[in-house]
């Protein structure tokens, strides 16, 4: 059996070119069906196919766009930890450099580019610390209900976080798996048509190349004609 003298589309082939390609079919196949009544069924299913594609595309951009709020919810719950943090640490050094640096010993700049893991593990320990002094001590009174609603509100975030990108990924896999299937349903448009014009040359045109030629074909291919 001869070669066919398209590509093959893979997970590699970015999803525009297969909603392209979906697009060219199905209008080709629509402006040949009179022609060729074959085509007619070919050219809807592609047509209904790019409505499916927007559709998955549409699902992975949101997950996208959550995941980025959730991340920037996350960073901005942090500041506001930090910024508590920062405040008792220096009130504290007013009176006893010293202490501050037994309690708080994290440096607020610093805290603040730890990830989430570590940045909590850090601020809880400034909690313990805190929790040791006299349960009327002014410091306490001041800053421990500031801090543990901000790291509680921080850990929510940072849970939230964890799912959209979880759910992002799991689009992403997803997305892989339907490349699969749009390139079986693909080559099987593609089989239909070139059993109706048995001509593989002429079935090329029902699909868009993905791959950039290479330099030493471009090299040897003749010049076009101005």
């Amino acid at each position: 059996m001869a070669k066919n003298t398209y590509q093959t589309y893979t997970e590699e082939t970015p999803f525009d070119t297969y909603r392209e390609d979906f697009i060219r079919r199905g209008a080709m196949c629509s402006a040949l069906a009179q022609r060729y009544p074959g085509l007619a069924a070919v050219g809807a299913e592609a047509s209904a196919l790019v409505a499916e594609i927007d559709g998955r595309r549409a699902a992975l951009q949101a997950a996208e766009d959550d995941q980025i709020r959730a991340r920037a919810v996350e960073d901005a719950e942090k500041l506001d930890v930090v910024d508590i943090y920062t405040e008792l640490r220096r009130t504290i050094a007013v009176k006893s450099p010293e202490e501050a640096l037994t309690l708080l010993p994290e440096a607020p700049s610093a805290l603040r580019r730890l990830g989430a893991a570590t940045f909590t593990d850090r601020t809880n320990t400034a909690l313990s610390n805190l929790r040791t002094r006299g349960v009327d001590d002014p410091l306490r009174v001041a800053f421990l209900d500031k801090l543990e609603k901000e790291l509680a509100e921080f850990s929510t975030a940072d849970k939230n976080e964890d799912k959209t990108r979880l759910a992002l990924q799991s689009g992403k896999v997803a997305l892989t798996l339907y490349k699969s299937e749009l390139s079986q349903v693909r080559e099987a448009e593609l089989g239909t048509i070139q059993s109706i014009l048995k001509d593989r040359e002429k079935t090329a045109l029902f699909t868009i190349p993905w791959r950039k030629t290479s330099r030493s074909s471009a090299a040897a291919a003749p010049e076009a004609t101005p």
